[in-house]
């Protein structure tokens, strides 16, 4: 009699240890799952899901599976930013997310194709060597004719000097 006590005493007590552990499963997060798909209804695998915790900003990003079916796990509860994305269609956005804890949020995205636009744009520019003249043509701004050892800074005696002055000039 003593021993089924004790062994009953010692049932009730697992059990109680046995929901205590029960509970500390749910932990302090949450999670988000969903499916993803395009306009007709289709699943979209490879889409990329990221959830945004806008408060401290910490990114967490899923992709989705075969079946469009996306799950992001142990989540801190916050306000979270959603955006599904995937190459040719409109990035989806759902903002103001809150998770709690022991929550699990279950979020569908449904991606727009998106409107390619392309331009092709032509432009000729003139050509770098001039083939039509066989000189050399300089352009000549007014601080290079100010800075010239001349007391007259007119063009006048510019075109004067220029002549003699390049013969003369020797470069270090």
């Amino acid at each position: 009699m003593k021993a089924t006590r004790i062994l009953a005493g010692l049932a009730v007590c697992l059990l109680l240890l046995a929901g205590l552990a029960a509970a500390q499963g749910v932990g302090a997060s949450g999670d988000i799952k969903g499916t993803v798909t395009d306009p007709s209804g289709a699943v979209m695998p490879k889409a990329t899901v990221t959830a945004t915790d806008v408060a401290r900003g910490l990114k967490h990003t899923a992709v989705s599976d075969n079946n469009g079916e996306f799950q992001l796990r142990g989540l801190p509860p916050a306000t979270y930013e959603l955006s599904a994305q995937l190459t040719g269609f409109q990035t989806s956005v759902q903002k103001n997310v809150a998770l709690n804890i022991g929550q699990t949020l279950t979020l569908d995205f449904h991606l727009k194709v998106s409107q390619v636009a392309e331009s092709v744009e032509v432009t000729t520019e003139p050509p770098v060597v001039d083939t039509e003249r066989g000189h050399q043509a300089n352009v000549i701004t007014q601080q290079y004719i100010e800075d010239l050892p001349i007391n007259r800074r007119d063009y006048l005696t510019f075109t004067r000097i220029l002549r003699v002055w390049p013969m003369t000039r020797t470069f270090a």
